[in-house]
């Protein structure tokens, strides 16, 4: 909290995902995770999310990425993707690693691997937008004060549209 009183709320990912399968449905995690993104898009103090090194699938969004924050960073050890890398080669190109003969399909599936954790890096992602760029670990303070600063005239922080809100799932 600023000293005028004004909040904000920073993320720091490092989140490779949600609990998946029975256990996670019992617990209603799926139904957490939409309510969650249903708050944080309804915030209206400054949001600001940085990945510092995993984030996947569902889990990227609800730290703040997709549009959720007002200022999405990532640092050069960030990995971005829908999935873990080796979970994602399995996924996607399985069907087609079956299909080649044995001694030939470690092979390619080192080359698929290889290739999308070169994919997961934050570079490609700034330069799709889809992130507003890689900074350097050391100047994450000063990033972030940034751009807090700039943001305190926002006229819409301090409404109160989560007033209503339930505070239990």
């Amino acid at each position: 909290m600023w000293p005028d009183g004004q909040n904000s709320l920073v993320f720091l990912h490092d989140i490779p995902g949600f609990f998946i399968g029975r256990e996670a449905e019992r617990r209603r995690v799926a139904g957490k995770i939409i309510t969650w993104m249903d708050a944080l898009g309804m915030v209206t103090v400054p949001r600001v999310s940085i990945i510092v090194r995993k984030t996947y699938g569902q889990a990227y969004f609800n730290m703040g990425g997709g549009g959720y924050a007002d200022l999405l960073v990532a640092w050069p050890t960030a990995e971005m993707s829908f999935m873990d890398p080796g979970t994602g080669v399995n996924v996607v190109h399985g069907a087609d690693l079956a299909k080649l003969p044995p001694e030939d399909r470690a092979a390619r599936r080192k080359a698929l691997l290889a290739q999308w954790e070169l994919d997961t890096l934050p570079y490609g992602a700034a330069a799709r937008h889809l992130i507003h760029d890689v900074i350097d670990p050391a100047d994450t303070r000063d990033v972030v004060i940034r751009f807090l600063e700039l943001s305190r005239a926002r006229t819409t922080v301090g409404r109160h549209r989560l007033a209503g809100w339930p505070t239990k799932f």
